[in-house]
Protein backbone atom coordinates (compact mmCIF):
# COMPACT_ATOMS: atom_id res chain seq x y z
CA UNK A 1 0.00 0.00 0.00
CA UNK A 2 1.39 3.53 -0.97
CA UNK A 3 2.24 5.71 2.04
CA UNK A 4 1.25 9.01 2.94
CA UNK A 5 3.46 12.29 1.42
CA UNK A 6 7.16 11.36 1.41
CA UNK A 7 8.45 14.30 3.88
CA UNK A 8 12.29 15.26 2.49
CA UNK A 9 14.96 17.45 3.15
CA UNK A 10 17.75 18.27 1.20
CA UNK A 11 21.64 18.96 2.63
CA UNK A 12 23.84 21.19 0.59
CA UNK A 13 22.83 24.14 -1.40
CA UNK A 14 25.46 23.91 -4.17
CA UNK A 15 24.37 23.83 -8.53
CA UNK A 16 23.35 20.18 -8.10
CA UNK A 17 20.61 21.06 -5.98
CA UNK A 18 19.89 24.32 -7.32
CA UNK A 19 19.97 23.45 -10.96
CA UNK A 20 19.01 19.98 -10.75
CA UNK A 21 17.51 18.49 -7.26
CA UNK A 22 14.91 21.06 -6.06
CA UNK A 23 13.51 21.58 -8.93
CA UNK A 24 12.67 17.74 -9.90
CA UNK A 25 11.71 17.35 -5.90
CA UNK A 26 9.26 20.46 -6.50
CA UNK A 27 7.39 18.17 -9.48
CA UNK A 28 7.18 15.03 -7.68
CA UNK A 29 3.24 14.30 -6.50
CA UNK A 30 3.31 12.88 -2.88
CA UNK A 31 6.65 14.15 -2.06
CA UNK A 32 7.06 17.38 0.01
CA UNK A 33 10.11 19.40 0.32
CA UNK A 34 10.21 20.41 3.99
CA UNK A 35 13.62 21.54 4.98
CA UNK A 36 17.01 22.41 3.74
CA UNK A 37 20.53 22.83 5.13
CA UNK A 38 23.43 24.34 4.26
CA UNK A 39 26.69 25.85 6.48
CA UNK A 40 25.97 28.99 4.43
CA UNK A 41 23.38 30.88 6.46
CA UNK A 42 22.48 33.52 3.66
CA UNK A 43 22.43 30.99 0.84
CA UNK A 44 20.27 28.18 2.72
CA UNK A 45 17.64 31.17 3.70
CA UNK A 46 17.59 32.53 0.08
CA UNK A 47 17.14 28.82 -2.11
CA UNK A 48 14.54 28.07 0.80
CA UNK A 49 12.90 31.15 -0.33
CA UNK A 50 13.36 30.54 -3.79
CA UNK A 51 11.97 27.28 -3.71
CA UNK A 52 9.47 27.84 -1.37
CA UNK A 53 10.73 25.68 1.37
CA UNK A 54 9.59 26.06 5.09
CA UNK A 55 12.58 25.46 6.75
CA UNK A 56 16.32 26.35 6.43
CA UNK A 57 19.21 24.98 8.66
CA UNK A 58 22.43 25.88 9.26
CA UNK A 59 23.72 23.01 11.41
CA UNK A 60 22.63 19.51 10.03
CA UNK A 61 22.32 17.66 13.57
CA UNK A 62 18.85 19.86 13.95
CA UNK A 63 17.53 19.15 10.78
CA UNK A 64 18.32 15.70 12.15
CA UNK A 65 16.21 16.33 15.09
CA UNK A 66 13.33 17.08 13.34
CA UNK A 67 10.68 13.91 13.31
CA UNK A 68 9.01 15.07 10.27
CA UNK A 69 11.73 14.42 8.04
CA UNK A 70 11.51 10.98 6.35
CA UNK A 71 13.94 11.35 3.92
CA UNK A 72 17.26 13.24 3.36
CA UNK A 73 18.94 14.02 -0.44
CA UNK A 74 22.46 15.14 0.31
CA UNK A 75 23.88 17.25 -2.11
CA UNK A 76 27.36 18.57 -0.45
CA UNK A 77 31.26 17.73 -1.68
CA UNK A 78 32.61 14.30 -1.53
CA UNK A 79 33.84 14.41 1.88
CA UNK A 80 30.70 14.55 3.62
CA UNK A 81 28.82 12.06 2.05
CA UNK A 82 29.73 9.46 4.42
CA UNK A 83 29.51 11.24 7.72
CA UNK A 84 26.09 12.59 6.66
CA UNK A 85 24.77 9.60 5.10
CA UNK A 86 25.67 7.82 8.08
CA UNK A 87 24.34 10.16 11.06
CA UNK A 88 21.27 10.45 9.34
CA UNK A 89 20.73 6.65 8.52
CA UNK A 90 21.72 6.71 12.42
CA UNK A 91 19.09 9.52 13.37
CA UNK A 92 16.08 7.01 11.01
CA UNK A 93 16.08 8.60 7.63
CA UNK A 94 16.38 7.11 4.77
CA UNK A 95 18.99 8.67 2.52
CA UNK A 96 19.02 9.34 -1.62
CA UNK A 97 23.00 10.45 -1.65
CA UNK A 98 24.79 12.13 -5.02
CA UNK A 99 27.65 10.31 -6.75
CA UNK A 100 29.94 9.34 -6.35
CA UNK A 101 28.60 8.04 -3.21
CA UNK A 102 31.55 8.10 -0.89
CA UNK A 103 35.57 8.50 -1.58
CA UNK A 104 36.78 5.32 -1.97
CA UNK A 105 35.31 1.63 -1.04
CA UNK A 106 35.68 1.70 2.59
CA UNK A 107 33.58 4.69 3.27
CA UNK A 108 31.04 2.80 1.20
CA UNK A 109 31.35 -0.06 2.73
CA UNK A 110 30.78 2.00 6.42
CA UNK A 111 28.18 3.23 5.00
CA UNK A 112 26.08 -0.02 3.33
CA UNK A 113 26.80 -1.11 6.99
CA UNK A 114 25.28 1.53 8.57
CA UNK A 115 21.77 1.37 6.28
CA UNK A 116 21.57 -2.60 6.87
CA UNK A 117 22.02 -1.68 10.79
CA UNK A 118 19.79 0.87 10.74
CA UNK A 119 17.07 -0.91 8.46
CA UNK A 120 16.88 2.49 5.68
CA UNK A 121 17.30 2.86 2.26
CA UNK A 122 20.95 4.02 1.10
CA UNK A 123 20.55 4.98 -2.63
CA UNK A 124 23.40 6.71 -4.66
CA UNK A 125 21.95 8.93 -7.02
CA UNK A 126 22.79 7.56 -10.65
CA UNK A 127 20.72 9.51 -12.92
CA UNK A 128 22.27 7.88 -15.73
CA UNK A 129 20.82 4.58 -15.59
CA UNK A 130 17.47 6.59 -15.86
CA UNK A 131 17.99 8.09 -19.24
CA UNK A 132 15.70 6.75 -21.57
CA UNK A 133 17.92 5.63 -24.20
CA UNK A 134 20.17 3.66 -21.32
CA UNK A 135 16.75 2.01 -20.17
CA UNK A 136 16.35 1.03 -24.00
CA UNK A 137 19.89 -0.01 -24.69
CA UNK A 138 19.30 -2.34 -21.50
CA UNK A 139 16.58 -3.62 -22.40
CA UNK A 140 18.28 -4.71 -26.20
CA UNK A 141 21.45 -5.92 -24.11
CA UNK A 142 18.81 -8.54 -21.64
CA UNK A 143 16.84 -9.55 -24.68
CA UNK A 144 20.15 -10.97 -25.96
CA UNK A 145 19.73 -8.75 -29.12
CA UNK A 146 23.38 -8.25 -29.48
CA UNK A 147 24.46 -11.85 -28.89
CA UNK A 148 27.59 -11.79 -27.05
CA UNK A 149 28.95 -8.82 -26.19
CA UNK A 150 32.85 -8.73 -26.10
CA UNK A 151 34.13 -4.88 -26.54
CA UNK A 152 32.17 -2.35 -24.60
CA UNK A 153 33.77 1.52 -24.69
CA UNK A 154 32.67 4.13 -22.35
CA UNK A 155 33.75 7.72 -22.41
CA UNK A 156 33.33 10.94 -21.18
CA UNK A 157 35.10 13.81 -22.45
CA UNK A 158 34.73 17.42 -20.96
CA UNK A 159 35.36 20.92 -22.03
CA UNK A 160 37.99 22.36 -20.14
CA UNK A 161 35.76 25.69 -19.48
CA UNK A 162 32.77 24.02 -17.01
CA UNK A 163 35.21 22.85 -14.66
CA UNK A 164 36.94 25.78 -13.31
CA UNK A 165 33.76 26.31 -10.48
CA UNK A 166 33.58 24.06 -7.54
CA UNK A 167 37.15 24.59 -5.37
CA UNK A 168 36.82 21.44 -3.61
CA UNK A 169 36.98 19.14 -6.64
CA UNK A 170 40.62 19.78 -6.91
CA UNK A 171 41.43 19.15 -3.56
CA UNK A 172 41.86 15.38 -3.28
CA UNK A 173 41.16 15.37 0.47
CA UNK A 174 37.46 16.97 -0.54
CA UNK A 175 36.98 15.31 -3.28
CA UNK A 176 38.94 11.39 -2.49
CA UNK A 177 39.82 12.35 -6.45
CA UNK A 178 39.77 13.68 -10.05
CA UNK A 179 37.99 12.92 -12.94
CA UNK A 180 38.53 9.12 -12.38
CA UNK A 181 35.91 9.57 -8.95
CA UNK A 182 33.85 12.84 -10.65
CA UNK A 183 33.12 11.27 -14.54
CA UNK A 184 34.46 8.08 -14.69
CA UNK A 185 32.58 6.44 -11.46
CA UNK A 186 29.36 7.57 -13.68
CA UNK A 187 30.19 5.74 -16.57
CA UNK A 188 31.86 2.68 -14.88
CA UNK A 189 28.62 2.14 -13.04
CA UNK A 190 26.38 2.99 -16.07
CA UNK A 191 28.87 0.37 -18.80
CA UNK A 192 28.37 -2.65 -15.99
CA UNK A 193 24.87 -1.90 -15.87
CA UNK A 194 23.88 -2.11 -19.42
CA UNK A 195 26.18 -5.27 -19.34
CA UNK A 196 23.83 -6.73 -16.35
CA UNK A 197 26.15 -6.31 -13.51
CA UNK A 198 29.84 -8.87 -15.56
CA UNK A 199 32.36 -9.28 -12.87
CA UNK A 200 35.40 -7.53 -13.43
CA UNK A 201 38.59 -9.79 -13.38
CA UNK A 202 41.18 -7.26 -13.25
CA UNK A 203 42.47 -3.44 -14.26
CA UNK A 204 44.86 -1.52 -16.10
CA UNK A 205 44.57 2.11 -15.16
CA UNK A 206 46.52 5.38 -15.99
CA UNK A 207 45.85 8.53 -14.63
CA UNK A 208 47.20 12.36 -16.00
CA UNK A 209 47.23 15.39 -14.18
CA UNK A 210 47.61 18.92 -16.54
CA UNK A 211 48.28 21.16 -13.78
CA UNK A 212 49.93 21.23 -10.56
CA UNK A 213 46.74 19.65 -8.83
CA UNK A 214 46.51 17.24 -6.60
CA UNK A 215 44.07 15.10 -8.30
CA UNK A 216 44.08 13.80 -12.10
CA UNK A 217 42.18 15.30 -14.92
CA UNK A 218 42.36 12.75 -17.35
CA UNK A 219 42.62 9.12 -17.21
CA UNK A 220 41.87 5.90 -19.03
CA UNK A 221 41.32 2.17 -18.14
CA UNK A 222 40.91 -1.37 -19.73
CA UNK A 223 38.90 -3.69 -17.38
CA UNK A 224 39.38 -7.70 -17.85
CA UNK A 225 35.57 -8.95 -17.42
CA UNK A 226 34.75 -12.76 -16.45
CA UNK A 227 34.04 -14.58 -19.85
CA UNK A 228 36.96 -12.97 -22.03
CA UNK A 229 34.88 -9.54 -22.93
CA UNK A 230 36.67 -6.06 -22.05
CA UNK A 231 35.70 -3.14 -20.97
CA UNK A 232 37.71 0.29 -21.53
CA UNK A 233 37.01 3.96 -20.33
CA UNK A 234 38.45 7.61 -21.19
CA UNK A 235 37.89 10.33 -19.34
CA UNK A 236 38.71 14.08 -18.90
CA UNK A 237 38.00 17.27 -17.95
CA UNK A 238 40.14 18.78 -20.24
CA UNK A 239 38.96 18.69 -23.50
CA UNK A 240 39.46 21.77 -26.45
CA UNK A 241 36.52 20.58 -28.68
CA UNK A 242 33.50 22.76 -29.59
CA UNK A 243 31.33 19.81 -27.41
CA UNK A 244 31.38 17.34 -25.24
CA UNK A 245 31.98 13.32 -25.60
CA UNK A 246 29.82 11.39 -23.46
CA UNK A 247 29.28 7.56 -24.89
CA UNK A 248 28.45 3.67 -23.93
CA UNK A 249 29.58 1.66 -27.15
CA UNK A 250 28.81 -1.84 -26.71
CA UNK A 251 29.50 -4.81 -29.58
CA UNK A 252 28.50 -7.80 -29.67
CA UNK A 253 28.41 -11.16 -31.69
CA UNK A 254 24.41 -10.21 -33.40
CA UNK A 255 24.92 -6.55 -33.16
CA UNK A 256 25.96 -3.31 -32.25
CA UNK A 257 24.65 -0.32 -29.85
CA UNK A 258 26.02 3.43 -29.19
CA UNK A 259 24.47 5.49 -26.94
CA UNK A 260 24.04 9.11 -27.54
CA UNK A 261 22.78 9.53 -29.86
CA UNK A 262 21.00 6.01 -29.57
CA UNK A 263 22.23 3.97 -32.70
CA UNK A 264 21.69 -0.06 -32.81
CA UNK A 265 22.09 -2.28 -35.44
CA UNK A 266 21.49 -5.97 -35.61
CA UNK A 267 22.28 -9.02 -37.92
CA UNK A 268 18.87 -10.78 -39.19
CA UNK A 269 18.71 -13.39 -41.93
CA UNK A 270 22.09 -12.37 -43.29
CA UNK A 271 21.85 -8.83 -43.44
CA UNK A 272 22.81 -5.68 -40.79
CA UNK A 273 19.41 -4.21 -40.07
CA UNK A 274 19.28 -0.71 -38.50
CA UNK A 275 16.90 -1.32 -35.43
CA UNK A 276 17.06 2.04 -33.98
CA UNK A 277 13.72 2.81 -31.57
CA UNK A 278 11.98 6.44 -32.24
CA UNK A 279 12.66 8.03 -28.55
CA UNK A 280 10.69 11.28 -27.76
CA UNK A 281 13.39 14.02 -28.18
CA UNK A 282 11.45 16.88 -27.01
CA UNK A 283 12.85 16.37 -23.46
CA UNK A 284 16.46 17.34 -22.05
CA UNK A 285 17.46 13.47 -21.51
CA UNK A 286 19.48 14.82 -18.41
CA UNK A 287 16.74 17.07 -16.67
CA UNK A 288 14.08 13.80 -16.88
CA UNK A 289 17.10 11.57 -15.86
CA UNK A 290 17.50 13.82 -12.52
CA UNK A 291 13.47 13.66 -12.14
CA UNK A 292 12.86 10.06 -13.05
CA UNK A 293 15.89 9.05 -10.29
CA UNK A 294 14.22 11.02 -7.53
CA UNK A 295 10.88 9.63 -8.17
CA UNK A 296 12.37 6.37 -7.99
CA UNK A 297 13.95 6.87 -4.71
CA UNK A 298 10.24 8.32 -3.72
CA UNK A 299 8.47 5.15 -5.45
CA UNK A 300 10.69 2.64 -3.39
CA UNK A 301 9.89 4.13 0.07
CA UNK A 302 5.99 4.85 -0.36
CA UNK A 303 5.04 2.01 -2.90
CA UNK A 304 7.85 -1.02 -2.09
CA UNK A 305 9.41 -0.75 -6.21
CA UNK A 306 12.30 -2.79 -6.41
CA UNK A 307 15.28 -0.25 -5.50
CA UNK A 308 18.18 0.43 -7.76
CA UNK A 309 21.31 1.55 -7.00
CA UNK A 310 21.50 0.53 -3.39
CA UNK A 311 24.70 0.84 -1.29
CA UNK A 312 25.55 -2.89 -1.27
CA UNK A 313 24.94 -2.74 -5.24
CA UNK A 314 27.76 0.36 -5.84
CA UNK A 315 30.36 -1.28 -3.35
CA UNK A 316 31.75 -2.95 -5.88
CA UNK A 317 31.86 -0.34 -8.08
CA UNK A 318 33.74 2.03 -5.86
CA UNK A 319 36.13 -0.45 -5.15
CA UNK A 320 36.78 -0.89 -8.83
CA UNK A 321 37.50 3.00 -7.77
CA UNK A 322 40.17 2.30 -5.98
CA UNK A 323 42.05 -0.69 -8.18
CA UNK A 324 41.81 1.96 -10.64
CA UNK A 325 43.97 4.28 -8.77
CA UNK A 326 45.83 1.57 -7.22
CA UNK A 327 46.77 0.24 -10.77
CA UNK A 328 47.72 3.67 -12.20
CA UNK A 329 49.66 4.38 -8.96
CA UNK A 330 51.89 0.81 -9.57
CA UNK A 331 52.11 0.96 -13.33
CA UNK A 332 50.58 -2.09 -13.64
CA UNK A 333 47.62 -4.62 -14.09
CA UNK A 334 45.46 -4.94 -10.57
CA UNK A 335 43.99 -8.40 -10.18
CA UNK A 336 40.40 -8.74 -8.29
CA UNK A 337 39.99 -12.62 -7.56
Amino acid sequence: MAKKTLKIALVGCGAAAQINHLPSLQRLEDVELVALADRDPEKAARVAQKFGVPTSYTRFEELLANDDIDAVDITTPNYLHAPMAVAALEAGKHVLCERPLARNGAETAAMAKAAKASDRLLMCALQHRFRPDAQLLRKFVDKGDLGEIFLAKGGWLRQKTEWDSDAWRAQKRESGGGVVLDLGFQMLDLSLWMLGGPRVESVTASVHRQRKGEVEDSASAFFRLAGGATLTLELTWGLLMEKDFAYVNLFGSGGAALLNPLRVHKAMHGTLVNVTPTLETSRNQYKHSVEAQLGHFADVLRKGVKPLGTAEEILPVMELMDAVYRSAEQGKEVRLD
